[in-house]
């Protein structure tokens, strides 16, 4: 009888487990809950905005080689987060975007639609088998956005690719940037004649960014803008008429986005030569600023002083030898420079500037100021008449004394902010009248990023020009330009697409394990330590014992001899043993570690779901019975 009822009662457990999986699974079926860190699969308010605007149906292919990423564990978790990541894509999307996965078998027909769209294949087998993983977007018209292989050092931006993606489909036509200077950056071949040393040809940081955009050149006289602009590029705005200034001020105030270089020394400004004064070229003023604007925008870059850095410093030739000129410098991703969060800088490695400003955010701004660009903290700020009568690198670097403190150098601006022109558009400088124009005078939120440097732009700190069979070659030696067109992409998308942030990883470190192993093996090797330490000086005994003796008798180990090494060999036991003790003590703190995480998720976890399906459970019967009461009384 005792036995039948244990039968039963397991009996009863089981349907009872059974009921509740049911149960739950089907009042749960539609909840979400995001449990991770970082929020991972939780989309942000901007990717929902995105989605929510799709005007065509979108369709995303997602190809990954299940089979062989069996090979690459770590591969097929990665896999697994973007699938689930895109399955919410397509959950908020309202039905207009439709999630295909694909198993690109080897020598399958789906293998060749990837290879025909474009993926790149990694050879997993020693029989050439290739792993695809990578996404296809198309829309309505065929207009195609590819994934190549999706790289888990990317990981961080996974959802700004994804998104960026989306929002290409939904808008196909090439941005417009509008380039806003004197400088001939689009070449000029009429300065030869009047300057020889005047460049004809095109800047190859105008012709980087044609690659990707539709670049207008505007100049530096314009008083309006044309109305599809998406990106408003001021370089150099040395001298800028008040007007002019208006309407970028006004640009911005509307919600357009601006990308602006001031620089307090520019070097390779050409400045008009005087025969009859020889110092006119040296004195000539080589820096630009936007004063008012930069004010009003929450930042100010002080015109007299530029930014020097002794770990960053560049190397260059002078009449005593190689030198560092500390006011040429390289930002670089191993120095903690670049903004690592920020997807116009993370997964740049250095970029040259030449006499730089500092740009710092004001006192009481109402904008956020985030860095993107910064010195180290072996920088100082170095008085631009220092540098008026040319250069001297080696008593610049003499002088050098640290602030101890980073300086930045680009930043991005955003949020609230208030017209530079309170009073509207100034007038005519000929006084003559003129139809009056509505002016904003606040914005909610403007997209800005200021670059306190020109130089930046120029060929000679990024690019080497190199022959080619008649034929010129642009060699980048650095990611100016990369940086550059990075910043326009990000600006020339939406405001949604311009506020997503990088997130964390799917994929962490057991940190706790680390710092348990760490903290041991820093221990054990201490005491290894100490035991070479203890064998050294057994020796070093035995041979002054040694030498003690005759010759004739050195293969005969006298008393003393025997009691030295029989200490060190009991020592050598002693010391054993407890290295020993802390590999075990180390593998026990973790084994107990583990222990608890499997407790944690085997039981904890499920617990906490089935009281979430008890609370749905109660709420649901609280509302039926409040309904019932509800009838009974009508």
């Amino acid at each position: 009888m005792k036995n039948l009822m244990s039968a039963t009662g397991l009996i009863v457990v089981l349907v009872l487990f059974l009921a509740f999986n049911v149960f739950t699974g089907a009042s749960l079926s539609g909840a979400r809950i995001d449990m991770t860190e970082n929020g991972l699969y939780t989309l942000s308010q901007g990717t929902r905005n995105v989605l929510k605007d799709l005007k065509e149906p979108v369709t995303l292919r997602f190809y990954f080689s299940k089979g062989l990423a069996q090979q690459a564990p770590g591969l097929v978790s990665y896999a697994q987060r973007v699938q689930e990541l895109l399955g919410e894509y397509a959950a908020e999307s309202n039905g207009n975007l439709t999630l295909l996965v694909k198993d690109p078998e080897p020598f399958s027909d789906t293998e060749d639609e990837a290879v025909a769209y474009g993926l790149k294949g990694v050879p997993i087998s020693g029989a050439g088998e290739m792993l695809y993983f990578g996404l296809v977007g198309t829309n309505s018209t065929d207009a195609t956005e590819v994934i190549e292989f999706f790289q888990d050092s990317r990981e961080e931006f996974l959802e700004y690719d994804l998104t960026r993606l989306v929002y290409n489909l939904a808008n196909t036509k090439k941005k417009v940037v509008g380039v806003l200077t004197a400088l001939p950056m689009d070449g000029n071949p009429m300065a030869r004649f009047s300057n020889p040393r005047a460049a004809a040809e095109p800047w190859y940081i105008t012709e980087y960014l044609r690659q990707s955009f539709d670049v207008r050149m505007l100049p530096a006289t314009s008083e309006t803008f044309d109305a599809d602009l998406d990106v408003l590029v001021v370089v150099h705005p040395q001298g800028l008429s008040k007007r002019t200034q208006w309407q970028i001020d006004q640009y911005v105030m509307k919600g357009g986005k601006a990308l602006v270089f001031v620089d307090p020394m520019f070097e390779e400004q050409q400045v008009p030569e005087d025969p009859s004064n020889p110092m006119a070229a040296m004195m000539a003023e080589r820096g630009s600023e936007l004063t008012d604007l930069l004010a009003s925008w929450g930042v100010e870059m002080n015109k007299d002083e530029v930014a020097a850095d002794k770990d960053l410093a560049l190397r260059v030739q002078w009449q005593t030898g190689p030198v560092d000129y500390v006011v040429w410098w390289s930002a670089r991703a191993d120095k903690d420079t670049l903004a690592k969060d920020d997807l116009t800088t993370a997964e740049i490695d250095q970029i040259n500037f030449a006499t730089t400003g500092v740009v710092r955010k004001k006192d009481g701004a109402t904008t956020t100021v985030t860095q993107l660009i910064q010195t180290t903290k072996s920088s100082m700020r170095v008085a631009k008449s220092k540098l008026q009568f040319g250069p001297n690198p080696p008593e610049l670097l003499e002088s050098f004394q640290s602030e101890n403190a980073p300086l930045p150098i680009a930043v991005r601006i955003s949020g609230p902010a208030k017209s530079a022109f309170p009073d509207g558009r100034p007038a005519k400088e000929d006084g003559s009248e003129e139809a009056p124009v509505e002016s904003v005078r606040e914005a909610s939120n403007i997209q800005v990023v200021v670059v306190a440097d020109v130089d930046v732009l120029t060929d000679r700190l990024w690019v080497r020009v190199q022959n080619f069979f008649g034929q010129k070659v642009a060699v980048p030696q650095a990611d100016n330009a990369t940086f550059v067109s990075n910043t326009v992409d990000n600006l020339a998308g939406s405001t949604d697409l311009i506020s997503l942030r990088s997130r964390g990883r799917s994929i962490r470190p057991f940190d706790l394990v680390a710092e348990l192993r760490k903290e041991a093996e820093s221990s054990f090797r201490a005491q290894q330590k100490d035991l070479e330490a203890k064998l050294k000086d057994a020796e070093t005994k035995i041979a002054e014992l040694q030498a003690n003796k005759d010759s004739n008798s050195a293969l005969i180990l006298s008393p003393e001899q025997e009691a030295e090494i029989e200490k060190f060999r009991e020592e050598r036991i002693k010391t054993r043993k407890e290295l020993r003790n802390v590999k075990h003590n180390l593998e026990k703190d973790i084994q107990k570690l583990k222990t608890r995480l499997v407790l944690w998720n085997a039981v904890a976890v499920p617990l906490l779901v089935a009281l979430i399906g008890l609370l749905v459970w109660r709420v649901r019967q609280k509302r039926m019975m409040e309904a019932r009461t509800a009838a009974r009384r009508n």
